[in-house]
């Protein structure tokens, strides 16, 4: 144990010994500063509050117990009082009384304040010990505040000076991938792990982000590594699980997902995840099955809404129609409900009900690729085609790959007619399925193509849709 250490040890000690017998406390404001940053450390903010009230009567001029305070209020979320506090004099080369300042103005939103506090600052001739240290406090600021851009500014500034602070690493990916650049959130994940190969939160940090990137091989890999440290990690074995999911591995997934389940069986994550695995392999009784142990560990709330999306799935429409008007007004006004109100009005060839639905489900869950292709196919059964043809886009931004989704954009371009937006959709196509698209619009064998070039099945297909064929051959 190092001195400094023995010296916090011995402290606590005399002053818990104090508090035990009653006695009045005196110590110096540096000891009282020790106290104070320890007990606000281990979360025992009463403590500290205490502490700081007790210094200041003892040494009520105290610069270093002065700022103690300030970040007390500031912890408290008092931010008004803490700037106003902030007030007392103090040295012009004070950086922690700029820091303190400039973290009670972001939190009131004064920006541009803030931002003439920073300058204040970085205006001087600082050592690079100081600068190192400002702009360092400074970025993690910024990202508690959402300020990302100008977070990474400093951070970036300070990495240049320490290459190997991991804490302004982790910011870094932290503040990219909040910005949606998960490239570059990666690659700072990895210059963690060339700080330190065997980071458990690396590997699980960085397999998150390969996800979230589309990269589930990569995804899987870092969650394995992860496992390697801290084996049966839940955390991690649940996000390698989705990975596998994503990744169309559904049956190893559920593999997992099930060792899961016998590791903490009160996990209610774990039983909706075997649900979307279990109905993506179709196997409607395993889900019945979820569904009853979900219901007796849980409770029953929001059960019938599973049993009946169950139905729907095995297209049992009036089984599902039975148990649909049974579900109590609690569980109503919810993404289950919605959909299922949905599936059921389509089936009846409700559509404009069907519709309401599907948009009711969608401001519950935005940017769903399901309830937007549901919208499409109720737009379209409407023969709302600019409207369909609108909600695919919108599905195609999001998931390129979706299956059919570009040849049915395709589909409602020949219906609509319109040549510039014909022509966008058809330049997604590699030729090959341009092949396939014309064979399925002629209604002729895909080999029938197999001499044309790109240009002549472009031209083939354009005369198809001047001459408003494709519904004659082939059913949305």
């Amino acid at each position: 144990m190092e001195d400094n250490e023995l010296d916090l040890s011995s402290l606590i000690e005399k002053y818990e010994h104090m508090q035990a017998l009653g006695k009045n406390i005196y110590l110096d404001a540096d000891e009282f500063a020790m106290l104070i940053e320890y007990y606000s450390s281990e979360g025992d903010q009463e403590e500290a509050e205490t502490l700081v009230e007790e210094g200041l009567k003892i040494h009520p001029s105290s610069a270093i117990l002065m700022l103690a305070k300030a970040k007390m209020l500031i912890l408290s979320t008092k931010y008004e009082e803490a700037l106003d506090y902030l007030r007392f004099p103090s040295d012009d080369s004070d950086i922690d009384h700029s820091l303190l300042r400039v973290e009670a103005l972001l939190h009131l939103s004064q920006f541009d304040e803030a931002e003439k506090e920073s300058i204040k600052i970085l205006a001087r001739d600082l050592p690079e010990e100081d600068l190192y240290y400002f702009i360092t406090e400074l970025g993690y600021l910024l990202n508690d505040v959402d300020k990302f851009n100008r977070a990474i500014a400093y951070l970036e500034e300070s990495l240049k000076i320490n290459s190997s602070n991991a804490e302004v690493i982790v910011d870094l990916a932290y503040a990219y991938e909040m910005k949606g650049d998960m490239i570059k959130a990666i690659e700072y994940n990895d210059q963690l792990l060339d700080i330190d190969p065997y980071s458990f939160d690396a590997w699980v940090n960085i397999g998150k982000l390969y996800s979230m990137n589309d990269q589930h091989d990569k995804a899987i890999d870092a969650f394995d590594f992860a496992l390697t440290i801290r084996e049966d990690d839940m955390s991690a074995m649940k996000m390698k699980a989705l990975s596998l999911y994503l990744n169309d591995n559904v049956e190893e997934s559920v593999k997992l997902f099930r060792k899961c389940l016998s590791l903490s069986p009160n996990d209610e994550s774990v039983y909706d995840s075997l649900l979307d695995a279990y109905a993506a392999l179709e196997l409607y009784d395993e889900m019945e099955n979820i569904i009853d142990l979900k219901e007796a560990l849980f409770g029953s709330a929001g059960i019938i809404a599973k049993r009946a999306s169950v139905y729907i799935s095995k297209e049992e429409f009036d089984k599902a129609k039975s148990l649909f008007i049974q579900i109590p007004e609690a569980d109503k006004n919810t993404l289950d409900y919605y959909l299922l109100e949905g599936e059921l009005a389509f089936y009846e060839n409700d559509f404009v009900t069907a519709e309401y639905a599907y948009i009711k489900a969608s401001l519950i869950s935005e940017e769903n690729e399901d309830i937007l292709d549901r919208l499409a196919n109720v737009c379209v059964a409407q023969e709302k085609y600019i409207q369909a043809a609108n909600y695919l886009e919108e599905l195609l931004d999001i998931a390129p790959d979706f299956p059919t989704a570009k040849s049915r954009l395709a589909f409602i371009r020949f219906e609509i007619g319109s040549k510039e937006p014909f022509d966008e959709i058809m330049q997604q196509f590699s030729d090959d399925e341009l092949r396939l698209l014309l064979s399925m619009i002629m209604g002729n064998d895909i080999s029938d193509y197999d001499d044309f070039n790109r240009e002549m099945i472009l031209t083939r297909l354009n005369e198809a849709r001047e001459n408003r064929i494709l519904f004659k051959n082939i059913k949305y």
